[in-house]
């Protein structure tokens, strides 16, 4: 596989490193991973030892399978010491067995899930069938509800790590309340005191989901461990949720969970044993009051990964500051057209023609006053009857002069003064045009940009919900490629799809290597993905993968130019990650002029989509870019067709376009009404539709051209091509070449395009 890294590899110079910091980095790894044995070792002591009403142990088998690799072999000698204090028997003797086991399958297949828990399930149940003489009927029972219940101990570790905030942490709490649940020290029970401890904590920090899920769970491993402790728990639970009253403040805190915790203590029978759990509460307590504030209120879930600690809100603020720009943006083009809107006009007429050639000329003629005010009339009424001879010839010579006028003693200068007034008019008139459709322009961009950035804005602020145990699958296999990830993250949408983005070095992948690519990180995920979307942009290459789609777009599409080769006319069709995308776009006239208009459009309406912009925003853009491609009047018809290949939805946006068709279920239908082409107006003036198709069902894009006698015949082509099976290719070809020889019949000339979107099941 051909790569090209920026900063990784052999090539790549490596950054300076002091000796001090290496030896420091080393000393912090060694510790690091003595920590994490005796985190093992400590798991595998509170798993051996923990019992379910008195007679289920399933957390020893189940931390061994589910905890990471650098410790579950700790975990399994811990589990191992624990059920030989405990002393069961032969049941014992089969744990053991189940937990050997699987170390040994661990070691063997590592990082598989599936091997370990099958090899300790059945040497647990294999054993107690060997020994079924002594555990009697009973215990197979028990060896098997052990089997069950610690293959999904495993599972759930797995899939949730206990390092981070989860199901797998709660296993992990639920496993201690019942180790500790049984012993007291003097009258002070351990286990309540520990999660007293442990839950006090979480509410202080202001934690409410994890205070009170780990709360539930500490309270039903209480009394799972003993009975007697069913008052005790309940107000383990009051005082959590209590104490979440008074988040942040230690001290009120405490009080709130002492509070809630006496409404489950004082309850105790006999009352005498409400003093031991009121000293568990004072243990518990007593501890958190010790713990120094910075330690009390940090958060070590997000120790293990700086960057997960930095990525929620970093898009949250990225979010925000996209939200930020496009309200800017937004508002500058408010502030331009209410400025605009309250200044005063010009009001520039043929009035303004008459009163410049005054000021030039008859300013200081010594027949002014005569002109201008005694024969005023008269002088007015020869302007009047200039004026459309001037609409007509751009100027005048002096023998053009109307007879009113004829009475002036300069006619060359004042023939020459009007012309020259009128050319100036007329200029200040195409000025204030272009400054108009400048400013009209400018701001449509401003808003169509503006609802682009706050539309992306959303979709960054709403990433879906993370799914952090196939995302470490994932980076883990691209590490092991020589590829490490600077970011990789799977997600569930909205409808429960699977994405995952994963961004690395700059690399170059061929089509093999894509397709290959899918299938592997579809195994990790458990789902079937496409070939990934690859995107490069400054050093950084980033890999989008989505599930296969349960519908697949088939195109096809022909054209025939009005005369010789050149089409006004513009097709594109493509896929984008979750759609299906069919553009055809028709430039206003013939020839070459028209066909600039309609490769443009379609060409800028095809990268837009590509980019995730909606079919409104691309038209208002489009728009925007050929209003301003030249002087000369641009336009072109859109039609777009956007089909969701999950659902089968489909958005048909049109904007000057003839009207298309659906074959659904094999019968024809039009969609879509007449309108004015993008490029023409300040603003586009398109409708949308929504329709749903099925696998099997047909959509047609058209020209103008093609309607030459109208849908009718259109209509009854498709149903017979559709009854007929015919290819998109095919449907397409016969409209073009039948539309044809009915406008070679009627001479008329026009460029005909169709194009074909078919749906079939993937």
């Amino acid at each position: 596989m051909e790569k090209s890294f920026v900063g990784f590899g052999p090539a790549s110079t490596p950054l300076p490193v002091r000796e001090q910091d290496g030896a420091a980095l080393a000393r912090r790894g060694q510790i690091g991973a003595v920590l994490r044995q005796l985190y093992g070792l400590l798991a595998g002591l509170a798993g051996g030892w923990a019992m379910l009403y008195g007679q289920l142990s399933p957390f020893a088998l189940g931390l061994v399978l589910g905890l990471g690799e650098d410790c579950f072999a700790a975990c399994g000698a811990g589990a191992v010491l624990a059920l030989l204090l405990r002393g069961q028997g032969v049941r014992t003797v089969c744990l053991i067995c189940a937990v050997g086991g699987a170390v040994v399958a661990r070691w063997l297949w590592p990082r598989r899930y599936l091997p370990a828990a099958a090899a300790g399930c059945v040497l647990l149940l294999g054993s107690a069938f060997c020994f079924r003489m002594y555990i009697g009927g009973d215990g197979l029972l028990f060896s098997g509800a052990e089997a069950v219940l610690a293959a999904g101990i495993g599972f759930i570790l797995r899939r949730w790590p206990a390092e981070k905030p989860g199901a797998g942490r709660l296993m992990l709490v639920l496993c201690g309340a019942a180790a500790l649940g049984p012993l007291s020290l003097g009258t002070v029970n351990l286990g309540l005191a520990a999660a007293m401890f442990y839950t006090l904590v979480l509410a202080c920090r202001g934690k409410i989901q994890p205070a009170l899920s780990s709360a539930a769970v500490a309270a039903a491993g209480l009394v799972c461990a003993d009975s007697a402790l069913a008052c005790s728990a309940v107000g383990l639970c009051c005082g959590t949720a209590l104490g979440l009253l008074a988040q942040g403040d230690k001290l009120v805190c405490m009080a709130f969970y002492g509070g809630g915790a006496l409404l489950g203590i004082l309850a105790v029978q006999p009352p005498g044993m409400a003093f031991g759990y009121l000293a568990a509460l004072g243990a518990g307590a007593g501890a958190c009051l010790v713990l120094p504030r910075r330690l009390l209120m940090r958060d070590p879930s997000l120790a293990h990964d700086p960057a997960e600690r930095a990525e929620g809100p970093q898009l949250s603020a990225a979010a925000t500051r996209l939200n930020a720009a496009a309200e800017s943006l937004s508002s500058l083009a408010d502030t331009v057209n209410r400025v605009y809107e309250g200044l005063p006009r010009r009001q520039e007429g043929w009035r303004w023609v008459v009163d410049n050639t005054h000021d030039a000329l008859c300013a200081n003629c010594g027949r002014k006053e005569a002109c201008w005010k005694e024969e005023y009339t008269v002088t007015m009424e020869g302007f009047e009857a200039l004026r459309p001879i001037l609409e007509e010839k751009q100027q005048v010579e002096a023998q053009d002069l109307p007879g009113q006028l004829a009475r002036c003693v300069h006619p060359a200068a004042l023939s020459g003064t009007v012309t020259r007034s009128f050319a100036l008019y007329k200029s200040r008139q195409e000025a204030r045009v272009h400054a108009e459709a400048m400013r009209t322009a400018l701001t449509e961009q401003y808003s169509a940009v503006a609802q682009a950035l706050s539309a992306l804005g959303d979709q960054i602020g709403s990433p879906g919900s993370p799914e952090p145990y196939k995302s470490g699958r994932v980076a883990a296999f691209f590490s092991s490629l020589g590829m490490p990830p600077l970011e990789c993250a799977v997600t569930l949408d909205d409808l429960g799809r699977t994405r995952a983005a994963v961004t690395l070095p700059r690399a170059r992948f061929s089509q093999g290597e894509l397709s290959a690519l899918a299938g592997e990180v579809g195994k990790l995920c458990r789902r079937s993905f496409e070939t990934p979307q690859k995107l490069s942009c400054k050093g950084v290459t980033t890999l989008l993968f989505t599930e296969k789609p349960l519908l697949r777009a088939v195109f096809g599409w022909a054209g025939a130019a009005a005369q010789g080769d050149v089409s006004g006319d513009a097709v594109q069709q493509f896929c984008s990650p979750t759609a299906a995308q069919m553009i055809l776009c028709d430039g206003m006239g013939t020839g070459r002029p028209a066909a600039v208009d309609g490769n443009l459009a379609a060409d800028l309406t095809g990268r837009l989509l590509r980019a995730g912009f909606t079919a409104e925003l691309a038209a208002r853009l489009v728009n925007v870019a050929l209003a301003l491609k030249s002087e000369e009047e641009s336009g072109a018809t859109l039609d777009l067709l956007s089909v969701d290949l999950y659902t089968g939805t489909a958005r048909i946006f049109k904007a000057g376009a003839a009207p298309g068709f659906i074959v659904h279920e094999g019968q024809a239908r039009t969609v879509g009404e007449a309108g004015l082409p993008v490029g023409v107006l300040g603003g586009v003036n398109g409708q949308s539709r929504m329709v749903r198709l099925a696998a099997g069902d047909v959509a047609v894009l058209v020209s103008d051209g093609l309607l030459v006698d109208g849908p009718g015949w259109v209509l009854k082509q498709l149903e017979l091509s559709a009854a007929a099976g015919d290819s998109p290719e095919q449907i397409a070809q016969t409209l073009v070449e039948t539309a044809r020889t009915r406008a070679s019949q009627d001479s008329r000339t026009d460029d005909i395009t169709a194009a074909v979107l078919r749906l079939e099941r993937y």
